[in-house]
Order: C-alpha cells, then structure tokens, then sequence
C-alpha cells in the first residue's frame, strides 16, 4: 500500500523534494489549511522604510508581501532556506541568513555581529511571537515590527481532509501551529495508521497539546529536513 504524505502548508512542496519522495514510493498531496493575506501597509511603516538599515523576513511569506518596499541601501537578513530562496527568487541579494532556523539562533548570531544601533524592519505574520523585536529593542536597536499577513484557515482545504482520513496510510505534514489548528477544527482523531511529522518546537507543542503524538520531528526545522526524514524512516 502507497503512503501519501500530505503537505498541508500555503506553498506546494518544490519539484525536486517532492520527487525525491515519489522516488521512494510516496504518493504526496498538497492540501493547504492556511491562506495568508497580504495587509496595507501602514504609513508609519511608509515613512521607515527610506532611513531603515535591515530588513529582516522570517518567511517566504512576508518577503513577497513586502518586496515592493525594498530599498537598494537596505540589507536583508533572513530565517530559513525557504525565506532565503523566496529573497533571491525576487531578485534581491542576502546579506545575512542565520545558520540555525530558529528565532533564538537568528538572534544570537546577529547580535554576534557587533553593530551599532540599526533601524530595523520586521514585516511578519499576525501571529507571530514578538520575542525577536523584544530581543532586538533590548539590545539598543530600533525595530518597527509590524502585521504584514494574515494567516487564517483555509476552508476549501478543511473540506477535503475527511477524504484523506479515510484513507489507510497517510504522513501529515504541519510546518506551523496555525496549520495543526486549522485541521483540528475539522478533526480532532487521527487513525491508528496515521502519522504526524512537524516542523519546529512551537508546531509539535500545539499538536501535542490537543493530545495528538507526534510521529516524527527533524531536529533542524526546515522543510528539506522534513523530507529526508520522511525518507530515512522508510529506509529503517
């Protein structure tokens, strides 16, 4: 029997991860629970942007929201090699991509830097833990963090998940605790022969906080690692 692995994020999973799965035997679906929408920009954003010195994307997401602000002064720092490629696909270069992929890591390897105080942009989801701003604020910068996105259910995906749950062997794939959300108001059990892989801490704590196990974590949060973990638990 053919195990599907369900890809429940915004974006599709790229040509080559997804088949590298396939490769392996793997069906893959991309059902999105979430949606995100951009939201204007506000006008003290607007009046920032020529004096800002960094701006920094901790997603894909935010990046493409707010490209047409970009500045050719401005440096970008980014989270993620998905928020990375997001960057460079757009035509910008990076001057700065953190090593780790979590807030923390971003942050100590930032600050590492040395700089002096620097004016800072942080375009980011509504839901976002303003700890990085937090940090930064502390640390002397100044950061004008701001809702560039809203991420909310997306209920074409929500419709079509009682169809998967009724087949006998499925890997779901959640990259957010938004996504775990969104399929939780529309199924709170899973059959015994599903499974659940999750990227990042914050993910795993909100499906195991509605008492869901988690199957399987990569230890670096990125959505490369999902995969080849995916394929390494196949091989054992």
């Amino acid at each position: 029997m053919t195990k599907i692995v369900i890809i429940t994020r915004e974006q599709a999973l790229a040509t080559d991860l997804e088949q590298r799965l396939v490769a392996q035997g793997y069906t893959v679906a991309h059902l999105p629970l979430i949606a995100c929408a951009a939201n204007p920009i506000p006008e003290r954003v607007l009046q920032v942007v020529p004096l800002a010195d960094w701006v920094f994307f901790t997603s894909a997401v935010a990046a493409e929201c707010f490209q047409a602000c970009l500045r050719p002064h401005h440096r970008i720092a980014t989270i993620g090699s998905q928020t990375s490629k997001a960057v460079e696909a757009l035509g910008y270069p990076i001057t700065f991509e953190a090593k780790g992929n979590y807030a923390r890591d971003f942050l100590e390897e930032w600050l590492a830097l040395g700089l002096s105080r620097q004016t800072i942009l942080l375009p980011q989801s509504s839901l976002s833990n303003p700890l990085m701003a937090e940090v930064l604020v502390e640390q002397g910068h100044e950061v004008l963090a701001f809702p560039m996105y809203e991420t909310r259910p997306n209920v074409a995906g929500q419709s079509q998940v009682s169809a998967y749950l009724e087949q006998p062997e499925v890997i779901w794939t959640f990259a957010s605790p938004s996504a775990w959300e969104s399929f939780y108001q529309v199924a709170t059990r899973l059959p015994e022969t599903h499974e659940v892989v999750v990227i990042g801490t914050s993910t795993a704590q909100a499906v195991q906080a509605d008492g869901v196990p988690v199957t399987a974590m990569p230890v670096f949060p990125s959505v490369e690692q999902m995969v080849q973990l995916i394929i390494d638990r196949r091989r054992v």
